[in-house]
């Protein structure tokens, strides 16, 4: 059984402020503390999985910022298999195909423009104000269900602040949610205890995963009509 996992860094545990997912600087102890966060977030998530029975683990390293390197800044899992997102309109995950039992995002965000989400946004930060898919507002989460749904493989499990989990559950009824966070604004948040939450993270993906045949993969009839709002012409 293959289970593929996307990461981000917002909305991870121990993640509390901007420098943490953006410093400039590679070397900034505040973004060497968040990559910390990161393998500790996807380490417990592969546990999970393999908790569940599961045969491989596929990741890939969604944070923009990373440039696909923070797996090799701080240690993944070695059950797990690092993959690609190879650049393009759309966006590829190397290695996603329809063998995949389901798809499990890390650390993730709300969309643009959510009251009470943690550095909430869609692809640029401060740039895009509303993403609609046919009508409806979608964040990047929605993006890669409906990546992943094309395939026939369904959501089963992210992880994130209060807001993010909301989010889910209002979209994706049948994915289960484990939050990291309350955002208090949109630079500001109530970290939950780490260890608690990683604890917890493992706990419910596994449960996700012995559950997956109640999800449901997310196929949007087309003709698909994207709309993007941006803070400025």
């Amino acid at each position: 059984m293959k289970i593929c996992i996307v990461t981000d860094m917002e909305g991870l545990a121990g993640v509390g402020d901007w420098e943490q997912c953006y410093a400039t600087d590679d070397h900034a102890p505040a973004y060497l503390h968040g990559l910390d966060q990161l393998a500790a977030d996807t380490n417990a998530t592969v546990a999970g999985c393999f908790d569940a029975g599961a045969t491989e683990v596929v990741v890939w390293d969604g944070h923009g910022r990373n440039g696909q390197r923070a797996f090799t800044r701080v240690a993944l899992d070695p059950r797990a298999t690092l993959r690609r997102l190879v650049p393009g309109r759309p966006l590829v995950l190397e290695g996603l195909d329809a063998s995949a039992a389901g798809i499990v995002m890390v650390g993730q965000h709300a969309m643009a423009g959510t009251l009470g989400g943690f550095l909430d946004h869609t692809q640029c930060p401060k740039e895009i104000c509303r993403y609609l898919i046919n009508g409806t507002e979608h964040g990047e989460m929605s993006q890669c269900a409906l990546h992943a749904g094309a395939f026939g493989v369904p959501l089963l499990h992210v992880s994130g602040d209060e807001a993010l989990c909301a989010e889910a559950r209002r979209l994706f009824p049948w994915t289960r949610t484990t939050a990291t966070k309350r955002g208090t604004g949109w630079e500001t948040c109530e970290l939950y205890p780490p260890a608690e939450v990683r604890a917890k993270i493992r706990r419910d993906v596994a449960e996700a995963i012995s559950h997956r045949r109640q999800a449901q993969s997310w196929r949007v009839p087309t003709p698909i009509e994207v709309t993007v709002e941006y803070a400025w012409s």
